[in-house]
């Protein structure tokens, strides 16, 4: 018990001291790319660089060139910088012809290149907004170029500015200290969590896999927070982060959510509900695991691609896409799981499992209806919904399934986990059969 509070007391201070660091942040955004452009008919150009959500005020932005490979331009090289209102942007982009987007710029500036290996001089320029506020998207322009002809790289390097001096676009305000709330609170969580199983461990001298999976999965998310703060807090130093970290964090919340609906599905398969192991369910384990990698790799080619005009959020694109049809054949395969075997059971275990997949339909399908009500939303408030909708998922279903495993209710009793010495439980052995030809025949020997 000492060590338990002193360890809930640590985590708590840790939690403290991010949050508090997160209120005084000041971070510095640097993105640079490379783009390649050319006057010859056979290279692109005009390249889109990136995109500033402005809130009120006016906000800055800079932005300066230099050829990639030094020597090729012998003199001073001059492209064009080319801002666009989200109002007009969508029409600019259903242009295919890259130089004939101009007409829908509301701003367009010559830009001198950097030859030699230098950096050129930085461009700047300011944005005053009083209503609401705008992205406003950037890009390169080579209509007009005055350079020799060829094809040639160009590296670029773009910042931008809040009236306050902070360089989070408008739809990452909050980014940080949300970041740092869902931490403090999370910690919270896990002590608690902890101090219920050793109360568990306590009573019962176990505790059941179905817990140690929770575990694993609680405090995989757990750790993912920190890194992502540790991004976040590293993004302050250099201006970049850690965009390694930040996608290792990502690809642990994904691997943890798969885990998580595993457990609501081998349930509804009727472990621990018709079987005390998993028997010829294990067939459904390897199944988890690539849809794990298959995330993760989404995770990974989503990174890689960079940033993209359209998107605003980490759930858009192809990658939303495949994440939206891998949910949805799980919410398939859960529901008929659950059907099966209700089918077969007792109707304590049918009056149990009506009110289980009420529950986890809520969890399966809140990144459905997300991700489809998300586009309707300004282009600034898409990343906070989908943010807060997703953090609100994961913490409603950590608190729901701790409460169905550790709580005497609806599923201790239709399950082996009442197979403990809890007052009015069964003694220490499985009360159930397990069923080897097909899940489900021992529910009907149930009472």
């Amino acid at each position: 018990a000492a060590s338990m509070r002193d360890a809930m007391g640590i985590t708590t201070r840790v939690a403290l001291l991010s949050v508090l660091s997160q209120l005084s942040l000041v971070v510095a955004k640097v993105q640079v790319m490379q783009v390649t452009l050319g006057n010859n008919g056979t290279a692109p150009r005009w390249h889109f660089i990136g995109k500033f959500g402005f809130g009120l005020g006016t906000g800055r932005y800079q932005i300066r060139a230099r050829e990639s490979e030094p020597g090729r331009l012998h003199e001073l090289a001059k492209l064009e910088i080319e801002a666009y209102l989200d109002e007009e942007w969508p029409d600019a982009e259903a242009i295919a012809d890259g130089c004939s987007r101009r007409a829908y710029a509301k701003r367009v500036r010559s830009a001198s290149v950097g030859t030699n290996g230098g950096w050129g001089p930085w461009h700047r320029g300011g944005i005053t907004q009083a209503v609401r506020p705008h992205v406003w998207y950037f890009a390169f322009s080579a209509c007009d170029a005055q350079f020799p002809n060829g094809t040639f790289a160009f590296d670029i390097e773009f910042q931008a500015t809040q009236d306050s001096g902070s360089h989070f676009s408008v739809e990452s305000a909050w980014s940080q200290q949300s970041g740092a709330v869902m931490l403090l609170g999370f910690s919270y969580f896990l002590c608690d969590f902890g101090r219920r199983c050793h109360r568990f461990w306590d009573r019962t001298g176990t505790l059941h896999p179905v817990i140690w999976t929770l575990t694993g999965v609680i405090v995989s998310q757990y750790v993912a927070q920190v890194m992502h703060i540790a991004h976040l807090l590293w993004y302050r130093w250099n201006g970049v982060g850690s965009p390694l970290l930040e996608a290792f964090a990502e690809a642990v919340t994904m691997s943890s959510q798969v885990v998580q609906t595993s457990l609501m599905i081998v349930i509804a398969m009727g472990y621990t509900l018709t079987r005390t192991r998993l028997g010829h369910l294990g067939v459904f384990l390897p199944v988890c695991g690539l849809v794990a990698l298959a995330q993760v790799a989404l995770v990974v080619l989503d990174k890689v691609q960079g940033e993209a005009a359209h998107t605003f959020t980490n759930h858009e694109g192809m990658k939303g896409w495949a994440l939206l049809a891998i949910r949805l054949a799980l919410y398939m395969w859960f529901q008929r799981a659950a059907r099966t075997t209700a089918a077969k059971g007792s109707s304590r275990l049918r009056n149990f499992l009506d009110k289980f997949q009420i529950a986890a339909s809520l969890h399966f399908m809140a990144y459905p209806l997300t991700f489809c009500l998300v586009p309707i939303f300004a282009p600034y408030w898409r990343k906070p919904i989908m943010d807060f909708a997703l953090a609100a998922t994961q913490v409603c279903s950590n608190l729901w399934l701790a409460s169905l495993f550790l709580d005497r209710g609806a599923y201790f009793e239709a399950s082996s986990l009442s197979a403990s010495p809890l007052p009015g439980g069964s003694p220490p052995t499985f009360f159930k059969d397990d069923d080897t030809s097909g899940y489900g025949r021992a529910a009907a020997m149930s009472p």
